[in-house]
């Protein structure tokens, strides 16, 4: 275990456009900045640097319809900056990593909620300085991020968040050693195109990589999916039918799936009737077979209330309901399992030590129910490289996950919106993970995986270091560098 000290931090934005508009529930990412934190610690007299870093998307975190984007924004740097101040605060003087990210979780939820802001914004906020420190701490002891965990090196006492983990370890739940692969789900937003013919002639990329998920399929062995519905029967089934036509036609029923929700049921009963289509129609049996898990369907106001979840307890007999905007607190997790949820997505955005931890409590779970009753799933927002993506594909090797969401260089055309030199370092840093192609670098997805042993480097998952240069300071960038109208 690791004593440390917060001396510093800075921050940068740098905007970044997408190939194609991501669609989710009632927004639609077109551009967004990409924001990256720089910190200084002291441990044993010395210095040490620690990144982290994360796109700043609309509508997710916070989706009150009366916030325009540049609000959002607006909210998310405030919260990093009032986290990042209560870490320097808390760890003035060397504690462990869990001694001093605990009382700056409780005081940014805190100061959060009095802003009428959703935990979700708070967790991101804190997840900034969580993720910087992390680096840091591993960099410091020539250790990998998956290494640094098993080592204790963060000080994570999971009895002191969980009391079901009195006497637990995190080393108890993660396997023996971190993956080196993992299968690419490849999500379908709510506007992609399902094959060549239904791309307009004028929305053609011509890029040289996929753009419609037959493509993708054909061309990358893709075989997991994240399929988006809307809460618009007619349209989703019909949506759903021509999504798994489209794989089988190629995989046979050698796939899986992950239905998502977004929060667009706002009754129980508007759900089952999706479910209960998909399950009557017998040219969907293999898809209905092939559902891992249906994620987040209910609203976040009301997912986490009993007295509203018994057709999540019905459906969780037969499939796991898992959580993910509702998975805003360190104790949403053990709330939703009461409620009949099975399960929980991990996010880097929504705090490393909160998906340890929650790892804990399906290990915990699957103790009393069975093996595979309680699950973890690995989610993306978007996330691009290098940092993001790298610390997030890091965070679930450790976690021993099979499949992760995993296409931002879907979205967005690769590692483009970083300078020449910081895509050739990535390259040759880390050439499992990326490969060039038609003029960019990009993760390269190769019969649907993506080869990650070279994230177990010094850090939290990359060797690349950010260059300054390529970034705004925050206190200097405009909402109107975006160009949105």
């Amino acid at each position: 275990m690791i004593r440390v000290a917060f001396k510093e931090s800075r921050l940068g934005l740098r905007n970044s456009i997408v190939r194609i508009p991501f669609r989710y529930a009632n927004t639609c990412l077109t551009r967004c900045p990409q924001a990256v934190m720089g910190i200084v610690v002291e441990i044993d007299g010395k210095q040490q640097v620690g990144f982290s870093g994360d796109c700043l998307p609309p509508g997710w975190f916070d989706k009150s319809p009366d916030k325009t984007f540049e609000m959002q924004i607006g909210d998310m740097l405030a919260t990093i900056a009032e986290a990042t101040a209560e870490f320097s605060r808390s760890m003035r003087d060397p504690v462990t990593l869990f001694e001093g990210w605990k009382p700056v979780y409780d005081h940014v939820h805190a100061w959060a909620e009095a802003r009428g802001l959703p935990p979700l914004v708070a967790a991101f906020g804190i997840s900034f300085g969580e993720r910087a420190l992390m680096d840091a701490i591993a960099r410091h002891a020539s250790m990998g991020f998956d290494a640094a965990v098993r080592a204790g090196l963060y000080g994570i006492v999971p009895g002191e968040i969980h009391e079901l983990l009195q006497g637990s370890v995190v080393e108890d739940w993660l396997p023996s050693r971190p993956a080196q692969s993992i299968f690419a789900r490849h999500t379908i937003g709510l506007t992609d195109p399902l094959t060549s013919a239904d791309i307009p002639v004028g929305e053609r990329l011509e890029d040289g990589f996929p753009q419609a998920l037959e493509e993708y399929v054909r061309d990358n062995g893709i075989s997991y999916l994240k399929v988006k519905v809307a809460n618009d029967p007619d349209a989703d089934l019909e949506r759903i039918r021509a999504i798994a036509a489209i794989v089988e036609r190629y995989r046979g029923s050698d796939y899986r799936v992950t239905l998502d929700g977004n929060e667009q049921y706002k009754r129980p009963g508007e759900l089952e009737s999706l479910i209960e289509s998909i399950r009557s129609r017998s040219e969907l049996a293999g898809f209905w077979n092939n559902i891992l898990v249906v994620e987040q369907p209910l609203d976040r106001l009301i997912a986490l209330d009993p007295e509203k979840t018994a057709g999540v307890r019905e459906l969780g007999k037969v499939k796991p309901v898992v959580i993910d905007e509702s998975d805003g607190r360190l104790d949403s997790y053990a709330s939703a399992m009461a409620c009949g949820y099975r399960g929980v997505s991990s996010k880097n955005c929504k705090g490393p030590i909160k998906s340890l931890l929650n790892a804990g409590l399906v290990w915990k779970g699957n103790q009393e129910k069975g093996p595979g009753h309680y699950v973890m799933t690995g989610e993306d927002l978007c996330a691009v490289g290098v940092i993001p993506v790298q610390s997030d594909l890091c965070l679930v090797a450790t976690l021993g996950l099979e499949h992760v969401e995993r296409n931002g260089h879907h979205f967005h055309p690769g590692l483009s919106y970083l300078s020449t030199e910081q895509q050739q370092a990535a390259l040759e840093n880390h050439p499992d993970l990326y490969a060039r192609g038609a003029g960019r670098v990009a993760p390269a997805v190769r019969d649907g995986k993506l080869e990650i042993g070279s994230l177990q480097c010094d850090g939290f998952g990359f060797s690349v270091l950010p260059d300054w240069e390529d970034y705004t300071p925050v206190t200097e960038w405009e909402f109107s560098s975006l160009g949105l109208a």
